[in-house]
């Protein structure tokens, strides 16, 4: 069972500016405690005729947070030097500070603040700017402190690029005929897509791809993605040359689940299990007596990238 946060104690100090000013510090508090923050305000919590050092004492001491609200009047007060409220305020605030100077405990606000300054005494401590237009973006921030969360998570920390280690994977041999294999990373290839079931492999070992073609209408052929060692097969978009690809992930890439028909002069991009990527372009598309060829040929080019790189444009 988890456990539940304990309830932040905050303490306000302010000066009392004006009428409005104290309505502002009020709505302040009241949304604060809206949000299960337990808040310390005068307003609330110091009765007529009662001791203004107690309760400036007991309310510092008893809170978690210091929530300063810096207007213009309240820097000049503090400043300055001045006995009142203010002053013994910052006299209370300023040893507590001394006495752990790694506390985040006082959390200066700005507000009606022409130079956007801060009293000297928390001048090195980071403040939000609860002006009208970056109220409701640094109210967030203060609740989510308040609560020990972070507006912006930090994301999961990864491992040292530099010490991974490659990891084995089991070669792919085919046992197909010589005349049906380019174990080359990159050629140009001929041959008759109506033999050996139309297969052709290109590339070796962890790097090999098992290509599966069929016959078409004039000028194309159906190229396959249901081979065992390939993963995926997309269709460029917008492409024309195999160097032209920076990212073979690319999100306008078209996926093909099963097969699709690529015309002369059009690209294909497959992945295999192991994770290279294979940009293959139709060169050459010829069917013997249906389109009164003289033979039944294909001629595709390729080009195989290195170390499991999603760019071809540095290996043509």
């Amino acid at each position: 069972m988890l456990q539940s946060q304990p309830t932040p104690k905050v303490f306000i100090s302010y000066s009392h500016d004006s009428t409005a000013h104290k309505a502002w510090v009020l709505t302040l508090a009241t949304r604060l405690e809206g949000n299960g923050v337990a808040v310390t305000l005068d307003q609330w919590d110091l009765k007529i005729g009662g001791d203004l050092p107690h309760f400036m004492e007991s309310g510092l001491s008893d809170s978690d947070r210091v929530i300063v609200v810096c207007t213009d009047e309240y820097v000049r007060k503090a400043n300055a030097m001045q006995s009142g409220g203010v002053g013994y305020e910052k006299m209370i605030i300023t040893s507590q500070i001394m006495r752990d100077l790694g506390s985040n405990r006082v959390i200066p606000i700005v507000i009606n603040n022409e130079q956007s300054n801060v009293p000297t005494f928390v001048a090195t401590r980071l403040w939000l700017d609860f002006s009208s237009e970056n109220y409701e973006q640094s109210y967030r921030q203060l609740i989510a402190d308040l609560w020990g969360e972070s507006v912006q998570p930090r994301p999961p920390r990864g491992e040292n690029p530099f010490n991974r280690q490659p990891v084995a994977v089991e070669p792919i041999v085919f046992d197909v005929p010589e005349s049906f294999v380019s174990p080359a990373l990159t050629n140009t290839v001929t041959f008759n897509p109506t033999l050996n079931n139309g297969k052709f492999w290109v590339g070796a070992g962890d790097m090999a791809f098992e290509l599966s073609w069929s016959r078409c209408s004039k000028g194309s052929i159906w190229i396959y993605n249901r081979q065992e060692s390939i993963h995926s097969l997309r269709i460029p978009t917008g492409i024309t040359e195999i160097e032209q690809i920076n990212n073979a992930e690319c999100n306008s890439f078209y996926n093909e689940d099963s097969s699709t028909s690529l015309n002369e002069g059009e690209l294909a991009v497959l992945q295999n299990k192991n994770g290279y990527y294979l940009a293959v372009k139709i060169e050459r598309v010829l069917y013997r007596g249906r389109h009164a060829d003289d033979r039944d040929e294909l001629i595709f080019s390729y080009v195989i990238a290195p170390a499991k790189n999603i760019s071809f444009s540095r290996h043509v």
